[in-house]
């Protein structure tokens, strides 16, 4: 049977430090660092967080800015491609549209030689 053990150090005890210099105090300083330790881990994992955080709010910027420059560009383009300015483009360059249309010319083309 597992025997009950009760701790005689006092709340009074633990203000006044005197927990870490009585006999048997290697325990207690273990678990003290170990305590410790686990804040260390705690506060650096929290500020390696922050640290993504603030990536990915960088990188969410940059890419509503890409998707931003994608829709000018694109608006662009397909201004570009209209009738009227493929015109003034040729226009500029001095070739002109013609109002008649040009001839088609079909050979026919047979099945055995004449």
């Amino acid at each position: 049977m597992a025997k009950n053990r009760k701790s005689n150090i006092s709340w009074k005890d633990i203000l006044k430090g005197k927990f870490l210099v009585e006999d048997g105090s290697a325990k207690n300083w273990r678990f003290g660092l170990y305590l410790i330790f686990l804040a260390f881990v705690s506060i650096s994992s929290s500020h390696w967080v922050e640290k993504k955080v603030v990536e990915i709010n960088r990188l969410n910027e940059q890419v509503a800015n890409l998707k931003s420059q994608y829709t000018d560009a694109h608006r662009e383009l397909m201004k570009m491609q209209l009738e009227p300015e493929i015109r003034k483009q040729s226009e500029m360059l001095g070739l002109k549209i013609i109002e008649i249309q040009p001839y088609v010319l079909i050979k026919e083309v047979y099945d055995q030689e004449p």
